[in-house]
């Protein structure tokens, strides 16, 4: 078994300073209650006050002057809840709503702060609605997100490790992979990679092989590796809730000159990118160059430049193509210029990152060297 690199005390320690930063957002909106929603695959608010998340189901945490609480929708999980999170009261139930509003009527509050807005259900609003009619909500769900923002020196040691076993997994596949191995094979072995090191997926490993039918991601497909082929692999290690994203392009054998050209490109737009990432700098400054230079190549960059990394990869702030808001310290990235033309297939650069006080540090430093022999 793995040894854990954070201990449960130090995990205890910094969920009570994140729980109290919470309710310091409910006190300064009139809040005396605390209510926060989590979906099934979209749990991040939750899980950054627990260290938990269920393997199935929607979680509620429930915070107040008296205390903290969590329902979820089975109870099979109970301990290992109350372990992650240092918090005793855990409840589970197939129909959690009853024991919802069981604990909120219990409490009688007369104005709610509510996380998770924008993704609960209108029918579950409605019963709470009906359950408290003296009661008020109101979204706090902004303001909690903005603590997110700026990862904690836990968060990128959890975010360091991410990396680390993502760059081993990228390392083995170099070793490993082959001319007859089909893309869903491939995938496996990642995800095995990762399973060995103590990880989990971030997301389904992305393997997108061959020449002539370039798409700028789907699901592993039943093709076989072939000589002259780009392989690229856009993967990532989830480490206790922190989730690396990170790609690699390799060719099988010589690559082509297109290879090399549109390869040269890309590794361009991914240093122009990076030379933006500063404390004060805007957070699309990396957008900006890095579009610049594929666009005076000749080609089009046709997604976002990047995005935030932390308890999630693509939903985390900020969206590099649009967020003006500067780099701060501790802000986590990932930048992913790439050309997707027919003939050199797939061709993406992607790392992670995190702002420091004088520029950043790479969470992931596997080989960028695009020939496989």
């Amino acid at each position: 078994m793995t040894q854990s690199i954070v201990s449960s005390n130090e995990w205890h320690a910094e969920l009570r300073g994140r729980r109290e930063a919470v309710w310091a957002i409910a006190q300064r909106e009139a809040c005396d209650f605390v209510l926060i929603y989590g979906s099934d695959g979209h749990a991040e608010p939750f899980r950054y006050l627990t260290n938990f998340v269920p393997a199935l189901g929607e979680t509620w945490l429930l915070m107040h002057g008296g205390g903290v609480s969590c329902v979820m929708n089975f109870d099979w999980q109970v301990v290992e809840a109350q372990r992650a999170s240092g918090i005793h009261d855990w409840y589970g139930a197939f129909q959690p709503l009853p024991l919802l509003i069981d604990q909120l009527t219990s409490a009688n509050p007369r104005q709610i702060g509510v996380v998770g807005f924008e993704r609960m259900p209108v029918t579950v609003y409605n019963a709470l609605a009906d359950a408290l009619p003296v009661a008020s909500f109101k979204d706090i769900g902004a303001a909690v997100a903005r603590l997110r923002r700026r990862k904690s020196p836990l968060e990128i040691k959890l975010l360091r490790e991410a990396g680390r076993i993502t760059d081993l997994a990228f390392d083995a596949m170099r070793g490993e992979l082959k001319p007859g191995l089909t893309e869903h094979e491939v995938a496996a072995r990642v995800a095995y990679h990762m399973g060995r090191l103590g990880a989990g997926l971030s997301f389904p490993p992305t393997v997108v092989s061959g020449n002539d039918d370039p798409i700028m991601i789907r699901m592993p497909t039943e093709r076989k590796l072939e000589m002259g082929d780009s392989v690229m692999f856009d993967i990532g290690a989830e480490y206790q809730g922190y989730q690396a994203d990170a790609s690699r392009t390799f060719v099988l054998g010589k690559p082509s000159a297109d290879q090399l050209a549109v390869w040269s490109v890309v590794t361009e737009a991914y240093h122009a990118a990076l030379e933006q990432v500063r404390p004060g700098n805007p957070c699309n400054a990396t957008q900006i160059a890095g579009e610049k230079v594929i666009n005076d190549a000749g080609y089009e960059l046709i997604h976002r430049i990047g995005h935030g990394i932390g308890l999630a990869t693509s939903f985390e702030w900020p969206s590099l193509i649009t967020e003006t808001a500067p780099f701060e310290p501790g802000v986590a990235i990932c930048l992913e210029p790439g050309i997707y033309v027919k003939g050199t297939g797939n061709m993406k650069l992607e790392d992670d990152l995190v702002v420091t006080d004088d520029g950043y540090e790479l969470l992931t430093n596997s080989s960028r060297e695009l020939t496989i022999d």
